[in-house]
């Protein structure tokens, strides 16, 4: 846990642009290092959009909204989008006003465009202050090096996070469902909400319980059918659905008649001390891919394993110390 912290925090230093490609001093985080700053005014008319944007712009290569260097950089700096001095020929302002030249004619994507929206009370910043706010830009630099802030690892989607916990595990689909038609078109029907079974709405065959697409929601899955943005954040949602998956699911593959994942032909299952501290470090291997140090695998027996196995039952302590590996922060992260 302590080198995953220091990892987070050892991000690399760039210099800021100075005059004719000098050197500045190091860029504080949240601050363009070459490109044109947010003004006071850019960052009015962000608030203003924002609780209007952001469902679908909050990450991503259009995660116009994650912040406000994102929206300054992403946005305002491309001519494509905000043409400065000119809003009639700026797509945001077209798109607002419910006429797009792309895929999109409006933004957000529903019945009403973002004018609408303002003409009934919805929304609260004026198109035309937007415009004004266009008119009075001047030309926009866009930093075209990376962020010296910016995150270097990356949450694992809901998709990866299920993928990876059906081989790990020793788990497949036909385990959680069962072959079923809706009016002739293949569904996938649960075999019991109490597996906790996990299916994309996009799958295919789709689930035909929402409780499965509820799940895969909570690992921040996202849905083109549904328009539901995926969410990478190690938000309470996600902490909570991988804890209840894990466990359940750590408990079903060590249920698993043949199922050799976790205990493979000629390991031993017992509450032996040493038989248990050799499947620790052989888990730390088979789960984060890094071997677990003698110090490592003992605190993690005297701290996971003992205190929840009984003299007649070493399951509960089984699963908690799988489910640990999956909840650690270099299974979840790469």
């Amino acid at each position: 846990m302590k080198h995953f912290t220091l990892l987070l925090l050892a991000l690399p230093v760039t210099l800021a642009c100075g005059k004719d490609g000098a050197a500045s001093p190091p860029v504080v985080q949240g601050q363009a290092a070459c490109g044109t700053p947010a003004s006071a005014e850019t960052l009015r008319v962000m608030e203003g959009l924002k609780p209007h944007c952001e469902g679908c712009h909050a990450q991503g290569t259009r995660g116009y909204f994650a912040s406000a260097d994102a929206f300054q950089s992403l946005m305002v700096s491309d001519a494509r989008l905000v043409k400065a001095g000119s809003p009639d020929d700026s797509e945001l302002v077209r798109l607002l006003e419910g006429r797009g030249n792309g895929a999109f004619k409006q933004m957000p994507i529903g019945e009403k465009s973002y004018a609408q929206l303002v003409s009934e009370g919805t929304a609260t910043l004026p198109v035309a202050e937007v415009r004004a706010w266009i008119q009075g830009l001047t030309a926009q630099q866009r930093d075209a090096r990376p962020d010296p802030a910016a995150p270097r690892i990356t949450r694992m989607n809901a998709t990866q996070a299920q993928r990876a916990l059906y081989q790990q595990l020793g788990l497949v689909h036909e385990d959680f469902f069962n072959v079923a038609r809706e009016y002739g078109i293949p569904m996938a029907e649960s075999r019991g909400d109490d597996l906790y079974p996990l299916q994309p709405p996009d799958a295919v065959p789709a689930p035909r319980q929402n409780t499965t697409s509820e799940r895969f929601y909570g690992l921040g899955g996202g849905s083109v059918m549904n328009q539901t943005s995926p969410d990478r954040s190690t938000s309470p949602t996600f902490a909570l659905t991988l804890t209840q998956v894990s466990q359940r699911w750590c408990r079903m593959a060590l249920g698993k008649v043949g199922n050799v994942a976790l205990f493979p032909a000629g390991t031993k299952r017992t509450a032996d001390p040493v038989d248990v501290k050799a499947t620790l470090r052989r888990w730390s291997l088979h789960f984060l891919g890094e071997r677990f140090s003698d110090a490592q695998v003992d605190a993690l027996y005297a701290d996971v394993f003992v205190p929840l196995s009984t003299p007649t039952d070493t399951e509960p302590a089984y699963v908690g110390v799988c489910s640990y590996f999956i909840r650690h922060p270099h299974w979840i992260f790469y």
